[in-house]
């Protein structure tokens, strides 16, 4: 293929992106505008807890419709005028050849420049939307103080991951793809086994769960789960703000579960043990080790499309790639990786879905509470105010999550094994 017909492609796939956005934020603004879809949500839900969830999806969305583009073109122009090469030109100067001269610093100052221009919205979405909603608990020190942290950690997890990439590519140049998924998955697993004992302690104050009968009785529907657990952990959310969540992390023996104190504060005892019970379902069907596991196949598809595609993008001199392991391709990679991404994200999202559908089915077998499950999912949505009739395109290409209604009417229509087998 020549490189003028690459070229053309580029653009066509920037176009598509453009696109495809455009469709999915045009659905978010729709909605569900299905009369039969709001009739079925009132049985649960009054007309105010609808407005509020839409009100609060849409606050920002003009800003965020433009913003990603604004983003996007910015990363072309770095890459089409060359300045991001001028940049990897003027790093390798000063710092020298080698992975941990001007390799190293050229992928920190990229990723910089990056965050650079995410602040803006991280800053609009993570400090002033959540203020203006009411659900942030800090003042902007506490907030940029938190963001600072994720920064730090952030580029240095992602600088370590494309030096690996790149020494994985460059002792086997033929053999790379068969080998970079097993040290990317490696690393994956790593940091997942690292992040409760290292990251989140940063972050929250983290302690095991008050000794009582709540705890007892979540420790003895871990067990019939068959969960080996010893302690359950309660972070301290409140102190940045009010929204309420609880998360399973970690594989093998280092599986752990952790609820947010604002959870604990503002469900009864049986909604947070159903909560409790839906991140156990996470837990006995494994399925972080299944997402990291997906993730590695991915990489490895990955990896070998870019080996074979990889001389026809070098063939186009404005995309300003060097050798297939060189830093300097980083810029284009992350160009392109956000561009396809969009288009691979509902795999992600339809894998996600099935296994919330198979947690939740494992919370109603633990508990058997149905009516109380649907009282949680009620408190869940309203307490942060999501978006209770979201258009089903945009449901199905980007919710990691099945919407509250989904839920809910899964749960009216779920019946005990034993009453099954009858």
């Amino acid at each position: 293929m020549t490189p003028e017909k690459i070229e053309k492609l580029f653009w066509l796939a920037l176009f598509s992106w453009f696109l495809l956005r455009s469709l999915l934020l045009g659905c978010q603004y729709i909605g569900n505008a299905d009369p039969a879809a709001t009739g079925e949500l009132l049985k649960f839900f009054t007309q105010t807890d609808i407005d509020a969830g839409r009100a609060y999806a849409l606050k920002g969305f003009w800003f965020r419709a433009i913003y990603g583009v604004v983003f996007v073109a910015i990363l072309v122009v770095l890459v089409k005028s060359g300045l991001a090469n001028t940049l990897w030109q003027r790093v390798s100067l000063i710092c020298g050849p080698g992975i941990l001269r001007a390799d190293l610093a050229f992928i920190i100052v990229f990723l910089l420049i990056v965050q650079l221009l995410s602040f803006p919205s991280d800053l609009y979405f993570g400090h002033w939307r959540e203020t203006e909603s009411g659900f942030s608990t800090v003042g902007f020190g506490g907030w940029f103080l938190k963001y600072l942290k994720s920064l730090v950690i952030g580029v240095g997890f992602e600088t370590a991951g494309f030096l690996l990439l790149l020494t994985v590519m460059r002792w086997l140049p033929e053999r790379w793809p068969l080998l970079l998924p097993l040290a990317m998955g490696g690393f994956a697993l790593a940091i997942t086994l690292l992040a409760p004992m290292i990251i989140t302690p940063l972050f929250y104050e983290q302690k095991p769960l008050e000794a009582g009968p709540f705890r007892e009785r979540l420790l003895e529907m871990a067990a019939r789960a068959g969960m080996a657990v010893n302690e359950i952990y309660v972070i301290d959310e409140s102190r940045y703000s009010k929204h309420t969540n609880a998360y399973f992390t970690g594989v093998g023996r280092f599986r752990r579960i952790v609820l947010y104190d604002n959870l604990i504060k503002s469900h009864t005892p049986d909604e947070a043990a159903l909560i409790f019970a839906h991140e156990a379902g996470h837990w006995q069907y494994n399925h972080v080790a299944w997402g990291l596991a997906l993730g590695v196949s991915g990489m490895l598809l990955a990896g070998l499309l870019y080996q074979r595609l990889f001389p026809g993008f070098a063939a186009v001199s404005w995309f300003g790639l060097g050798d297939v392991s060189a830093a300097q391709n980083l810029p284009f990679l992350l160009l392109m990786a956000t561009i396809l991404q969009l288009f691979t994200v509902p795999f992600e999202s339809q894998i996600s879905q099935i296994m919330e559908r198979q947690a939740d089915r494992v919370s109603l077998e633990l508990t058997g509470l149905r009516s109380v499950y649907q009282d949680a999912q009620v408190r869940l949505a309203r307490d942060n105010r999501s978006d209770l009739l979201p258009h089903p395109l945009r449901v199905f290409w980007l919710y990691s999550h099945p919407p509250a209604i989904e839920r809910i009417k899964a749960a009216e229509q779920y019946e005990p094994i034993e009453n099954k087998s009858r």
